[in-house]
């Protein structure tokens, strides 16, 4: 807080062309979201952090023989399947912790947070050195936490944020064809993401189910780790390279619930626009007016197959 530095005319000129031109369009953005349905907010009037670092990181734990995240209880957000903290030595010593009780951990690194419309949130500086498309996608996400959020149901708040943000930053760039192509692809990719997480899922609960041995369930799943990662990835259709990396990641339970989070219910909200006609206000009025409420596919279980 005591760090913050308010968004004058005077720090703008500060900064260099590229970041002044990342604030501009955030902040145009915000506007944009406002004309979908999202709220209005007070957020994003002050600068905080180095132009290289990011703000928090996040930690997540899982049994090493469930695809089960652990959780914690706060007030306010209800259950909450992972951690944050603002020193990475505290969040790798939590893990750490996690670790030695047998649990699979996984530690990441997060450029912002949302405070969920209590407290005005900053624009952290290293934020303003990404791609636009980027910038813009990023900051709706958090607008969209502010606009609807549901007390303990992570995967449906991230998810939604996710979904929403995607869409709406490709109405944002309609006017610019190579930036919406290019978010465009990578938003594609993600929901190819959706589908191969939510198989990889459904793969590891049965071999989880033939055994209660965390040591056993390792052994067990190496080799379809080594699968996902080779044939499985390799006969997706990529647009991009968003998820090159996928191939070379050291993946766990805990990474594979903090990815879910975020994507697994994709592929339902995907279903519920096209329900609407692509109506992405329709969209927002229906998660305001009934928050956490599933289309008929996601309530009957049929999530990323």
């Amino acid at each position: 807080m005591l760090s913050r530095q308010p968004i004058t005319q005077e720090l703008v000129a500060s900064l260099d062309p590229a970041e002044q031109h990342a604030l501009e369009s955030l902040q145009r953005a915000l506007v944009f979201g406002e004309s979908l349905g999202l709220a209005r907010t007070t957020s994003y009037r002050d600068l905080v952090g180095k132009r290289e670092s990011g703000l928090v990181h996040v930690v997540t734990a899982a049994p090493a023989n469930r695809v089960e995240p652990l959780s914690w209880w706060f007030p306010i957000t209800g259950r909450v399947s992972y951690r944050g903290y603002f020193e990475k030595a505290r969040a790798d010593a939590f893990a750490a912790e996690l670790a030695e009780d047998g649990y699979d951990t996984y530690v990441r690194p997060a450029p912002l947070y949302s405070t969920l419309g209590w407290f005005d949130d900053p624009v952290p500086r290293a934020v303003l050195a990404w791609p636009e498309d980027q910038v813009v996608d990023t900051f709706l996400h958090e607008l969209v936490h502010q606009t609807i959020f549901v007390p303990g149901e992570v995967a449906y708040d991230e998810a939604l944020a996710t979904f929403i943000a995607h869409h709406a930053t490709l109405a944002y760039f309609v006017a610019e064809p190579e930036l919406r192509a290019r978010a465009e692809a990578g938003f594609a990719d993600e929901l190819t993401f959706a589908h191969l997480l939510g198989g990889l899922r459904d793969e590891l609960a049965r071999a989880y189910g033939e055994t209660t041995s965390p040591e056993a369930a390792r052994a067990l799943r190496a080799p379809i780790f080594a699968r996902y990662q080779g044939e499985v990835y390799a006969g997706q259709p990529w647009r991009s390279r968003r998820f090159a990396r996928f191939p070379e990641l050291a993946l766990s339970n805990a990474w594979l619930v903090a990815q879910s989070a975020y994507v697994g219910e994709l592929p339902c909200f995907d279903a519920e626009l096209a329900s609407l006609d692509g109506d992405l206000p329709a969209f927002v009025r229906a998660h305001r007016d009934a928050p956490g409420h599933r289309f008929s596919a996601c309530a009957a279980g049929d999530t990323a197959k």
